[in-house]
């Protein structure tokens, strides 16, 4: 950009050190978080989080359910079956889930919990608000 715009050279290195400030502070929360009980058993709804999991030594399994989907009785069933090896207690979501889908994990002991991976541009505020927003969600999972 600098080559293309050489007078805003010095506001688009401004700009990348303050975003680099903020991820890398982003980063540094969520390990706060996580760092509680990383080997804690999680069921997130999307394979997506596999590399989140990567990052941060989670401790996940992948369905793959849509969270304006009701699970099917094959899903359900498929989510006993790991269960029994993988005891997790929250399941993450990438959005909010109906409550149909919440009540049916909360009646199998799993608590919802959503952590938008903010693949489109929120309807609301920013990559960055969106991902605070995801910090203070990941708490609920990982009390203090």
């Amino acid at each position: 950009l600098s080559r293309k715009k050489p007078a805003l050279k010095d506001t688009f290195q401004r700009n990348y050190q303050d975003l680099e400030k903020a991820l890398l502070k982003l980063d540094r929360d969520i390990k706060e978080v996580v760092s509680k009980d990383q080997s804690k058993p999680l069921v997130v709804s999307h394979p997506v989080y596999d590399y989140f999991a990567r990052g941060y030594g989670l401790n996940i399994r992948s369905v793959h359910w849509e969270p304006d989907e009701i699970p099917t009785t094959e899903q359900m069933l498929e989510l006993h079956t790991f269960l029994k090896d993988h005891p997790a207690q929250w399941m993450i979501w990438e959005g909010e889930p109906i409550a149909e889908s919440v009540e049916r994990l909360k009646a199998i002991g799993l608590q919802s919990v959503v952590f938008d991976p903010c693949g489109n541009a929120p309807d609301q505020g920013d990559f960055m608000s969106v991902m605070r927003q995801n910090v203070d969600n990941l708490k609920a999972a990982f009390p203090q």
